[in-house]
């Protein structure tokens, strides 16, 4: 493992694993808010075939400038690709543990030891941090 991290990088990239879900939802919801906001034609004037619309061009910037979805983005892709980084048993702890909301203990049962689940679970933590330092996540945000 890398160097030990600060308590507040390790609750942070925990808390990524914990929101997954919330993250999912959180992106599909706004960049639906987003993209819904009207797309009449209202000054009246004709336009150009096939040229941007001043409703798409303000959509696609409100998406880029959304700080919450830029955050919820960010704290997904670290996710994910901390997880084509660890191996099958850090996989199956974040689908059940993380995912699932099953007890840690329910983990355990389904074939390996208390000292291996902690060990795979900070794995996976440490994954999750190393990802957000790359893909620019703010540790210090929560």
């Amino acid at each position: 493992m890398n160097k030990k991290l600060s308590k507040e990088e390790y609750n942070y990239a925990k808390g990524c694993l914990k929101r997954y879900n919330y993250n999912c939802i959180n992106i599909m919801n706004i960049r639906a808010d987003i993209l819904s906001i009207g797309g009449q034609n209202i000054d009246g004037m004709p336009k150009a075939p096939y040229s941007i619309s001043d409703n798409v061009f303000n959509s696609v910037i409100k998406l880029q400038e959304d700080e919450q979805l830029q955050k919820s983005i960010r704290e997904y892709k670290a996710v994910v690709q901390a997880l084509e980084l660890t191996n099958k048993d850090c996989k199956m702890i974040f689908k059940k543990y993380y995912i699932l909301s099953k007890s840690k203990w329910e983990v355990i049962e389904s074939g390996m030891s208390e000292r291996t689940f902690e060990r795979r679970n900070q794995e996976l933590i440490y994954a999750v941090h190393n990802e957000l330092k790359k893909v620019g996540g703010k540790l210090a945000e929560f």
